[in-house]
């Protein structure tokens, strides 16, 4: 019996420094959780990335020939302004009215447009739309009517693309924030669980210690 009693009060206190290290590698564990979820995943991420004038008409040529590739996209027409029902509520700047009046094949165009932007973001679209407009015409003053007009498609298409293309990175990068945010959570609920089971055992080797002493204290 006094062998098996040794046995029983060695593996009983495996257990215990075992629980006890598993127990602070989940606290450690928890707390470098914690840590990662104060930290937002999505830290510096613009929910609207703006797209600057300068920036679109520095990435498109200056020439008709050259802007035919860009702005052969726009060879629709027919259209009135009333067909971009994407823009119903929003306030179209004058100078982008100006060019949707000229070209008709710029208004389903510009509806397909809004169909990829977020509803909040759609207005500030427009507004960024109307200053690449504007700077383009600037641009473009002395050159001749079909340049001008070809060179301001060009300069709408360019933006619109590389704005879109910046809202889905985003959207992209907010979504893998959130998706990370989850799986943190529920790591750490699973760690949360674990100590607890871990507190449990520790407290019944504990008490089943104190027990087994207290009976041999009295069979002495």
């Amino acid at each position: 019996m006094k062998i098996a009693d040794k046995l029983e009060q060695r593996l009983l206190g495996m257990v215990r420094a075992l629980c006890l290290i598993a127990l602070v590698g989940a606290v450690l564990a928890m707390i470098a959780l914690m840590f990662a979820l104060a930290v937002p995943g999505r830290a510096g991420v613009t929910v609207d990335p703006p797209v600057s004038a300068s920036e679109v008409l520095s990435s498109i040529p200056g020439s008709q020939a050259a802007n035919d590739a860009l702005s052969s996209d726009g060879a629709n027409g027919g259209y009135a302004a009333e067909n971009i029902p994407h823009a119903a509520g929003l306030l179209i700047p004058a100078p982008l009215r100006d060019v949707l009046d000229q070209d008709n094949a710029s208004q389903p165009l510009l509806d397909a447009w809004l169909t990829s932007i977020p509803l909040a973001d759609r207005q500030r679209f427009l507004d960024e739309l109307t200053q690449v407009v504007t700077r383009a015409s600037q641009h473009a003053a002395s050159w001749e009517w079909d340049n001008r007009e070809r060179y301001v498609a060009a300069a709408m298409n360019q933006y619109a693309q590389v704005k879109i293309e910046r809202i889905d990175a985003t959207q992209s990068a907010i979504e893998a924030a959130h998706s990370r945010s989850e799986q943190l959570g529920s790591s750490l609920g699973t760690l949360l669980a674990l100590a607890g089971f871990l507190a449990l055992l520790l407290l019944l080797t504990a008490i089943e210690r104190n027990t087994r002493n207290s009976a041999r204290e009295r069979s002495v």
